[in-house]
This record gives structure tokens, sequence and C-alpha cells, in this order.
């Protein structure tokens, strides 16, 4: 049986999601059976969920904002993300 249902995704993850999907010869709405299906399976998330650390929560920030450091080389912003 097959019920339908609505739901609002953000347009880029849905566009990116539509394109992976497809590799895998998938629709999306086959790709949102596949998690439900995995979920009622599980009972729980089919993934590992993770809380970003405080500097990639201010990273996101800045990046969000249009504020964020700028590099001049690679191996700069290498530097800067092992520091």
């Amino acid at each position: 049986m097959r019920a339908s249902t609505s739901i609002r995704i953000d347009s880029e993850a849905k566009a990116i999601t539509i394109e992976v999907l497809k590799q895998y010869g998938l629709s999306l709405s086959d790709g949102i059976n596949l998690f439900c299906k995995q979920v009622a399976l599980t009972h729980s998330i089919p993934f590992e969920l993770k809380v970003p650390k405080e500097r990639m929560k201010i990273a996101l920030e800045e990046l969000e904002a249009k504020k964020g450091e700028k590099f001049k080389n690679i191996e700069d912003l290498k530097r800067d993300l092992l520091s």
C-alpha cells in the first residue's frame, strides 16, 4: 500500500540528491522510501549523526555571512585547517 505525503526540502539539496540518486537508478521518491524503510527496519536513523565542533559551527556561520577567511593558496588553507 502506498501513501502520499508532502515534504519541504532545501532546493539545492534536492537538486544534488536527485543527481546522486540517478547514478543509482533511483528517483527522489525511491530514495525517500529507502530512507523510511531503513528507519522502520532499524528503529534508528540509518547513518551517523554528528554535532559539529565549535570551530566548525563558527566556520559555517562565517560562510553563511560571507565573512569567511580567504587564502592565497592551498598550503595556507591546509596550515589553517591543521592549526
